[in-house]
């Protein structure tokens, strides 16, 4: 019953100094391109991009391996299993074949690029995230004609999930002085099915409450932020170079058999 959420870092880097509205259209073609190819050597340069990028950006190590061991823990329970479980299209292709343990080279290719892909994705969202304050990044997002509802419902779980972690914290805290601890039993799961319940609900009353401060206050919907926003050559050359460098990569990948 434990959670917990680190706000996010701010860097001081080549990358934090570019426009938001460039860097987020920069990047954005790289997480198109990490999504449709298909053969591993792509896959893999994309992935030397983005970890790049974040050496560049001068990501904070323990933040940034935590963040990223996270995602990758969450896949590696759906990726490890694909190497025993997998044949090659044109019929068993075993690299280890030991009496009833068979290890499928289609298989193991089709994890590494799973992985692979999660750790580009989540590398380049990390360096958007640490690279400029959210409001931001929200506003840059705005500017490219995100529509302003996604922009705010971002915002909100954003700022929320701390004020969640808040209220579990308080219950986890209730139930503990009430001689509560966890053990594997139906009362325990009683327990938590009930504090579940209560946060649930409290949060439920506490958007309600948001949404009625929000109305007063003559919310329209339109995401409003006091950055203000300047192009440079270096915005728009480092555009190029991304775009091109994800174009060349697509291109490899379609003329690899």
């Amino acid at each position: 019953m434990t959670i917990g959420f680190q706000a996010l870092p701010c860097t001081d880097s080549c990358v934090t100094r570019l426009d938001p509205r460039w860097k987020l259209a920069a990047l954005a073609p790289m997480l198109v391109a990490v999504t449709f190819v298909q053969h591993l050597l792509p896959t893999l340069l994309l992935l030397a991009a983005a970890l790049s990028f974040a050496w560049l950006a001068r990501l904070p190590h323990r933040w940034y391996l935590g963040q990223l061991g996270a995602a990758l823990t969450f896949v590696v329970l759906f990726a490890a299993p694909l190497p025993f479980l997998l044949q090659g299209p044109q019929g068993p292709d075993w690299l280890l074949d030991w009496g009833w343990l068979h290890v499928s080279e289609h298989g193991l290719i089709l994890a590494l690029k799973l992985c692979c892909k999660v750790g580009t994705v989540a590398t380049l969202a990390l360096v958007i995230l640490a690279t400029a304050p959210l409001d931001a990044t929200l506003k840059a997002m705005h500017a490219l004609k995100v529509p302003g509802l996604l922009v705010q419902l971002l915002l909100l779980t954003y700022r929320y999930i701390f004020v969640l972690t808040d209220e579990l914290a308080r219950l986890r805290i209730a139930v503990r002085v009430r001689g509560y601890r966890n053990r594997v039993s139906r009362h325990s799961y009683r327990t938590i099915g009930h504090v579940a319940g209560t946060l649930l609900v409290r949060g439920y009353e506490r958007s309600e409450r948001v949404g009625q401060a929000m109305r007063c206050r003559g919310f329209d919907g339109c995401f409003r932020s006091l950055t203000v926003f300047r192009t440079t050559v270096a915005d728009v050359v480092t555009f190029l170079v991304i775009l091109g460098g994800c174009i060349g990569v697509c291109l490899l990948d379609l003329l690899l058999p």
